[in-house]
């Protein structure tokens, strides 16, 4: 088990069990042996990442503000650094402040440049449907077509909205924080996080790992790349399925 491995299963032991009624299996992806091969193993890299996300979102609490006298806290867990501690009073805090939220609006309007450009190849593989080969499941091959395709591009275009909400300093990130805030705490408490996601993965995984089709691997290599792609239909549905799923997320 790699190191994105252990954070990942850590990190969703927690986040599953303790905060929400989804119910999700995140270990099951559909039981299918993978028909491919590949010499090279799939980087985990990509889920230290999405965990690393989740602690900078925590990480991002401990900015505090005084009352009467402005920010008087400013601090921050730097990932690649370690733990920094930057403190100062008036226009100081202010102009620091004002830094760190001028980086994270340039940071998501490159997010949104890649996104946008997901969203163009993801409709051009959608355009292809009449040229695609697929030896594999033909109800499989449609419903990927048909609906998981589509779900996956109004998941980008909704983290399209997002982002480019994002790169207003301090005002677009609030409204989107608090946006995304209300939204997983309404789907934790109802139990529908991440089943539909999950659904959708689970049934392009299966049809990516079981037969040899251009579709699902245009589709993931998007997602991913067409290195890790090949990585990742080699692997059983169930260890390729989180992959997929966590490349899925409109976030």
């Amino acid at each position: 088990m790699g190191l994105g491995d252990k954070l990942y299963s850590a990190f969703n032991h927690v986040d599953r069990h303790w905060c929400d009624r989804s119910e999700v299996d995140m270990h099951n992806w559909g039981h299918v042996k993978s028909v491919h091969r590949c010499d090279r193993t799939h980087s985990d890299w990509g889920m230290v990442k999405t965990v690393g996300k989740g602690v900078v979102n925590v990480g991002s609490s401990a900015f505090s503000t005084a009352t009467n006298t402005g920010m008087s806290t400013l601090a921050y867990t730097a990932i690649t650094g370690g733990t920094v501690a930057l403190s100062a009073t008036g226009i100081g805090a202010v102009a620091t402040a004002g830094a760190v939220a001028l980086g994270s609006s340039i940071t998501a309007g490159i997010s949104l440049h890649k996104t946008l450009q997901h969203i163009k190849n993801l409709e051009e593989i959608q355009k292809q449907q009449g040229v695609r080969f697929c030896e594999g499941d033909s109800h499989q091959h449609n419903y990927i077509l048909n609906t998981v395709l589509p779900y996956i591009i109004a998941q980008k275009k909704r983290k399209m909205r997002r982002k480019g909400e994002e790169t207003v300093p301090i005002l677009g990130g609030m409204c989107t924080t608090l946006e995304e805030g209300a939204r997983s705490i309404f789907k934790r408490v109802s139990g529908s996080r991440g089943k539909q996601r999950h659904h959708m993965a689970q049934a392009l995984t299966v049809h990516l790992v079981s037969c040899e089709c251009n579709l699902a691997q245009d589709i993931v290599a998007e997602l991913w790349s067409n290195e890790e792609m090949m990585a990742i239909r080699s692997m059983d549905s169930d260890e390729a399925g989180y992959w997929i799923f966590s490349k899925m997320a409109s976030a």
